[in-house]
């Protein structure tokens, strides 16, 4: 299709299309959710359109034509403004036999296959389908595009509660990131996957952005809901081999730092110290400790533990 740059060539399935009020009402509300920022208003920035958000989503078929206009005299190249076009194509409703008229323009422009699957888990993305988009987003053919961004969505998103999502974009991407904001989302949804895999993870980032995930890794434990599962991520975290220097910090975060108002924050403190040596077993500790279940955790259990000598060497 030469012609993509005329409207009613592009729309010659129904030139006077308008989004419906359903379809735009649906568009605004994953914005807002998205802390008002779509992908596609990321994409029509690269194409040097500044405001995004006033000409998307369109509410008229003049609106439509404006921005048609809009992606077509981009200086961009032409297989970027047929991407942002097959996107928008995605919107013809269902009851148009859902994606054909996208479907149709790719093949007629021979959009090369990997913009194709890139937008297709856009489109997704921005439809909160994150399992559907992540699908899409993995694929070996894409070279990572907006990779920070996407983690931040699928880790940070109201409605994305599967951690494999997010991690499963990470893992098959594998970005460097460079945004605390970003590298924060994602130790949070690692930590809760698994406390060592987080933790040496953690020690792989640049210096103090480091100690910022070590101690966030402390509070995520103690702060979690009181249970099972968060007496298992203490005993986890307390047998893991620190360093000299995050012994250090452990005990300063605890002690005297932010963490020392978190629930079990001493006795998490005094329970490492015995497993490390420093004191001579759980029952020398005052207040009881070891004796029972403290702030949701067995301690008594974890005492149990290293007597039984299951946890770390001294």
């Amino acid at each position: 299709m030469d012609d993509f740059e005329v409207f009613e060539e592009l729309f010659s399935f129904n030139p006077i299309f308008a989004y419906n009020e359903q379809t735009i009402n649906r568009i605004l509300k994953c914005r807002r959710s998205m802390e008002n920022e779509l992908f596609i208003d990321r994409l029509l920035k690269t194409l040097g359109i500044e405001h995004g958000h006033d000409l998307y989503p369109p509410r008229s078929n003049q609106d439509l034509r404006d921005l048609h206009q809009h992606i077509i005299d981009s200086s961009s190249p032409d297989h970027h403004k047929q991407s942002v076009l097959y996107y928008i194509l995605k919107d013809v409703p269902d009851d148009r036999d859902a994606q054909q008229p996208a479907v149709n323009f790719a093949k007629a422009v021979f959009l090369p296959e990997r913009y194709r699957i890139f937008m297709d888990g856009i489109w997704n993305l921005d439809r909160a389908h994150f399992a559907k988009a992540v699908d899409y987003l993995t694929e070996p053919v894409l070279i990572p595009t907006f990779p920070e961004e996407l983690i931040y969505t699928l880790c940070t998103h109201p409605d994305q509660r599967d951690d494999k999502l997010p991690l499963a974009y990470y893992y098959t991407a594998s970005p460097a990131i460079t945004s605390p904001k970003v590298l924060k989302a994602l130790f949070s949804v690692l930590a809760k996957a698994s406390v060592t895999e987080a933790f040496f993870w953690a020690r792989k980032q640049d210096g103090s952005i480091y100690r910022i995930l070590f101690e966030q890794l402390i509070e995520s434990i103690l702060d979690g809901k009181e249970g099972e599962e968060r007496a298992k991520h203490g005993m986890e975290l307390i047998q893991l081999p620190f360093s000299k220097e995050e012994d250090v910090w452990f005990e300063a975060y605890l002690s005297e730092g932010k963490g020392r108002n978190l629930p079990g924050a001493e006795d998490m403190l005094r329970i490492r110290k015995t497993v490390t040596g420093r004191t001579r077993a759980i029952a020398d500790s005052s207040n009881g400790f070891g004796a029972n279940t403290s702030d949701g955790m067995d301690w008594s259990s974890l005492g149990g533990s290293w007597e039984q000598g299951s946890m770390i060497a001294r």
